[in-house]
């Protein structure tokens, strides 16, 4: 599970580990990792990297001033977080973090900045598996295209793409999943369980509904209700590919 989520999470998951600690010494501390965001324009990205090269002087406070000049971008809280972070400013940190989330929601460092909130969950949007192997249906090119963006780490657009095929395939079962799986939020989880819980009902059968389940049970720590709905799903289908991948999960559940 956490190599699943650590792949859409990567070039940030050291520095916010580093930063969510509750104590770090001054003088044992690098400055915070520049994650890349290619959401943000060029002239951001220098004049992040110009502040971080000056760590430890006067890095939050060009930060601080940086975002005042660009109130939508993510990555200047981000690293403004990590950057308050690892001067032992918990408070003034996480603020910077929710400030990125709502600032720039559709872009890498928002969900750098969730993964900094919620540093026990697993890095990274629980991501939606397809049942299909390739797209051929328009369905099945929108879920596609959510995937990508989910990828990118762009979960606004990935939950733009999820929903319309929802609205194409109102009787699909990938596409009513994609659509809750796309609503998850690790600070208001219940807004993608509310969606896909009914599912059960409404597509008894469908293994995927019992693998998306087990797979954001993973992300809430619920182990061993999540090891029942992937075992439920390989029931369903125990050579289909999300057969296998229940199976992973099954196995790294077991070691958490």
């Amino acid at each position: 599970m956490v190599s699943l989520a650590a792949v859409a999470a990567a070039g940030a998951v050291v520095g916010v580990t580093l930063a969510t600690r509750t104590h770090v010494p001054k003088h044992r501390v690098a400055a915070p990792p520049f994650a890349a965001d290619p959401t943000a324009s060029s002239a951001v990205k220098q004049a992040v990297r110009d502040a971080l090269s000056a760590w430890p002087s006067g890095t939050a406070r060009r930060l601080r001033l940086l975002a005042a000049q660009n109130p939508h971008s993510a990555l200047v809280r981000f690293e403004l977080g990590l950057a308050l972070a690892l001067s032992g400013n918990a408070a003034d940190a996480r603020a910077a973090w929710r400030d990125a989330e709502r600032a720039q929601p559709d872009s890498p460092s928002a969900v750098r900045a969730e993964d900094a909130l919620h540093p026990e969950a697993p890095p990274g949007k629980p991501p939606f598996v397809p049942s299909f192997t390739s797209a051929r249906t328009r369905v099945e090119r929108l879920l596609a295209r959510g995937v990508v963006f989910q990828s990118a780490l762009r979960p606004v657009s990935a939950e733009r793409a999820f929903v319309a095929a929802a609205r194409v395939a109102p009787d699909d079962a990938d596409a009513q999943v994609a659509a809750a799986v796309g609503l998850y939020d690790k600070d208001r989880p219940a807004l993608a369980f509310s969606r896909l819980g009914p599912l059960v009902r409404r597509f008894p059968r469908a293994q995927t509904v019992r693998f998306h389940l087990g797979l954001l049970l993973i992300y809430l720590r619920q182990f061993p209700q999540a090891r029942k709905e992937l075992a439920l799903a390989v029931a369903e289908g125990p050579r289909s590919p999300l057969a296998k991948r229940a199976r992973t999960l099954l196995n790294a559940s077991r070691k958490a």
